[in-house]
């Protein structure tokens, strides 16, 4: 099991470093004004800051306690016994007291001890997997929202470029309405239109703006509302096979943990058989005679009578407790399976659309609204002409916004449930 803990360390820092990579490109966004921060660099300031994870080591601790308590061996007793006090003369007072004074020593059968260890290592097994799966799920939260900011910031850059144009038409409307072909009603269109565009822009900043607080709310800072993601969301990177996910599921953190727990609830019914078997206590000591002035050696064995296991209700709670740990262990399999093909699935959509968008549906947008911008200035095309070109384009490049973040975020999720890096196992894949 120290090995398998040791591999899920590793593997927790591997799942790091292909955070990192996993949305494609770090540094390849022009910089803004405001902090410039990586993935990488968020993933390691969580790791290291996070208050949520600095509670571990004291419950690490605590187990730690425990499986050194459950090391220990039954303590040997010292006792002291006066007999024959206060009788007749010459035995009268002390005199004829018989002293005697013994060392018992319990010896547990039943492999007791071993059984007990057995469980405490088990059970600190599982504090050290909960520790990793919260580690794990701190970096996917912080994944998470770094996909958030970097939606909102090209929100915000998508927010700029929508003012842009329809500045760029308000002044096109502003020519026309100059020399006569056009009514003032346009120029006054689009000068609402800039208006709104205007306030859109700012309600994107105030929103890209609370994503970084919460981003940097995982590193114990408050108040940094100037973080800007340099890690973009396009190009989509590339995934492994479906059948190559689900044939390394068993390193899903849940299917861990519960196999874990299986462990622990067979050795806890192994202990609950130990502690059936009862203790022997053997006893070792000297007597003194006061009347007669005689020492002599003084032995016992003590065997309790086991005519019927007196912790057979344990040993039954516990084989059904076992029984339950290997039903969830089973139907948690059969869970993530399900929820993998969908996610999957989904991925695929995602990336379908996205590249159906960038390769045919936008640039033809961008051309058709280019043309018409430049067929409204010489009048060939009406005013209605000109905004819905222009929305067409601003909502297809929303849309190519909203399905990158999409494809991040369900790619995210599979790598919280499997607990493996799709970059690294697509690497492997193709290594072999």
């Amino acid at each position: 099991m120290h090995f398998r803990i040791l591999g899920r360390r590793l593997w927790a820092l591997a799942m790091a470093g292909a955070f990192a990579s996993q949305m494609a490109l770090a540094d390849t966004k022009p910089q803004t004004d405001g902090k410039p921060v990586a993935l990488a660099e968020a993933l390691n300031l969580t790791l290291e800051r996070n208050p949520t994870l600095a509670t571990f080591p004291y419950r690490l601790r605590a187990a730690d306690a425990d499986r050194l308590q459950a090391a220990l061996r039954p303590q040997p007793t010292l006792t002291l016994e006066a007999e024959n006090l206060a009788g007749k003369a010459p035995a009268d007072g002390v005199n004829g007291a018989e002293l005697t004074l013994a060392l018992s020593q319990v010896i547990e059968l039943g492999g007791k001890r071993r059984e007990r260890m057995a469980v405490a290592s088990l059970a600190r097994d599982d504090s050290h997997l909960a520790y990793e799966q919260a580690r794990l799920d701190i970096l996917g939260e912080a994944v998470s929202r770094y996909i958030l900011l970097a939606t909102l910031q090209e929100q915000v850059e998508l927010a700029q470029r929508s003012l842009a144009l329809t500045r760029q038409s308000e002044s096109a409307a502003r020519q026309r309405v100059r020399a006569g072909a056009a009514p003032q009603a346009d120029l006054t269109r689009l000068t609402l239109a800039s208006q709104q565009a205007d306030i859109a822009l700012q309600r994107a900043q105030v929103e890209r703006d609370a994503a970084s607080q919460q981003l940097a709310a995982l590193w114990g800072e408050a108040d940094v509302v100037d973080l800007v993601p340099v890690t973009a969301l396009r190009p989509l990177p590339e995934l492994p096979t479906l059948q190559a996910i689900n044939a390394q599921l068993d390193q899903a953190p849940d299917l861990m943990r519960l196999a874990n727990e299986a462990r622990l609830q067979e050795a806890q019914m192994r202990l609950a058989k130990a502690n059936g078997r009862r203790d022997v206590e053997i006893t070792l000591g000297a007597r003194h005679d006061r009347l007669t002035d005689d020492n002599t050696l003084v032995a016992g064995l003590s065997i309790p009578l086991n005519l019927r296991n007196p912790n057979r209700g344990n040993i039954a709670r516990a084989q059904a407790q076992l029984a339950e740990s290997e039903a969830q262990l089973n139907a948690r399999r059969i869970e993530l399976i399900s929820a993998l093909q969908a996610l999957y699935r989904n991925l695929s959509l995602v990336r379908e659309e996205l590249a159906l968008i960038e390769d045919s549906a936008l640039p033809l947008a961008r051309q058709l609204y280019r043309d018409i911008e430049k067929g409204y200035r010489v009048g060939r095309y009406s005013l209605l002409d000109l905004t819905s070109a222009q929305q067409e384009q601003i909502a297809l490049e929303q849309q190519a916004i909203e399905l990158a973040a999409r494809f991040h975020q369900h790619r995210n999720e599979i790598e919280r449930l499997t607990g493996l890096s799709l970059s690294l196992s697509g690497e492997q894949e193709i290594a072999q």
